[in-house]
């Protein structure tokens, strides 16, 4: 984004504004603005979602006044913002600003997600092969045949998908026999979150259900070493121990007119359980789960991190960043393979 877009949108607002400088702080490149002769410190991006939050709180801690802009920024970005005291502005003339001398909360709510209708990369299917390959980058070098099989998805499926992470830069040749590496690792993240929450999962979902009333309290009892993988709030609060869960998601193979009897749930439409069924299969088969602590059946970190940073929800996040931080990041930031 060129810093004269970011002018033109305070302009819009009507009040003074200048880029006064771009300054050193502990190393850091800052973009400093002026706002009616105050000086507020800047990070532009191009869109924001919850995923990103817990970094510009900590921007935020260091340099104050902080402003994040963006093309686009998510209403649960924004009331997250909002919430921790965080200026911000979008390209759709959103903006809170709390400063000592100028306050101004404008939300129009027109604004748009911004991305490609005819990617190749976005795509259901082509998100089940992206799990894998953030799951494990080195997949990357694995058979089209293999990628199918642990992605749930046919071969023309992963070709699209391939094919559309080279196209637009996720994937680069790294050696003369034909070694690929994937790159850009955290943003194709950022990206599969959305796609997980609002595709993947709608495609995959069984039905939503409820607790039968001997079996609420103690949730973290039920389903050990069961056809049963916890997700989401629960699955966190078994990682952690940081999390007291208020909705509830799984994934089973059982068949749904068997979840009642051997889940012993009860279908209800605003129930706070969403049951899905596996979109993966590899070393984490339902029956055969990855065990992530001593015994507790979780679907992988991934899937646990999307669904808490998608919700929008203070706690949740907190939670993901403990996460990613734990088992996620370490992977992403994993040695590049040898050009030899």
């Amino acid at each position: 984004m060129e810093f004269v877009k970011l002018k033109d949108w305070f302009q819009n607002l009507d009040f003074e504004v200048a880029i006064k400088k771009i300054q050193s702080h502990d190393d850091v490149v800052d973009l400093v603005i002026s706002l009616n002769d105050e000086k507020v410190y800047a990070e532009v991006k191009r869109e924001v979602r919850p995923q990103h939050l817990a970094v510009f709180e900590g921007m935020a801690e260091q340099r104050s006044p902080f402003l994040v802009a963006a093309d686009y920024i998510t209403p649960n970005a924004k009331s997250h913002l909002k919430a921790k005291k965080i200026n911000y502005i979008d390209s759709f003339g959103n903006a809170y600003i709390n400063l000592t001398h100028l306050k101004v909360y404008i939300e129009k709510d027109n604004a748009r997600p911004i991305g490609s209708e005819h990617s190749n990369v976005f795509t259901p299917t082509a998100g089940q092969v992206i799990f894998q390959l953030l799951k494990n980058p080195e997949r990357i070098n694995a058979t089209q045949r293999q990628l199918s099989h642990i992605s749930n998805v046919s071969l023309g499926s992963v070709s699209k998908c391939l094919q559309g992470l080279i196209d637009e830069g996720y994937v680069v040749k790294w050696s003369q026999d034909q070694k690929y590496q994937l790159v850009r690792k955290e943003e194709l993240l950022d990206k599969w979150i959305i796609l997980l929450n609002e595709k993947i999962l709608p495609a995959h979902k069984i039905g939503t259900y409820k607790f039968s009333r001997s079996h609420a309290v103690h949730w973290n009892e039920q389903f050990i070493n069961s056809d049963v993988l916890w997700a989401g709030e629960p699955a966190a609060a078994l990682l952690t121990n940081y999390l007291n869960p208020e909705k509830f998601s799984l994934f089973t193979n059982t068949r749904k007119h068997n979840i009642t009897k051997d889940l012993r749930l009860l279908p209800d439409a605003n129930g706070d359980i969403n049951i899905y069924r596996p979109f993966w299969v590899d070393d984490e088969k339902i029956g055969q789960p990855k065990n992530y602590m001593s015994h507790e059946n979780v679907v992988h970190p991934l899937i646990i991190y999307a669904q808490l940073v998608y919700s929008g929800n203070n706690r949740n996040i907190e939670t993901a960043q403990l996460l990613f931080n734990e088992y996620i990041q370490p992977n992403l930031q994993g040695l590049f393979l040898s050009k030899s």
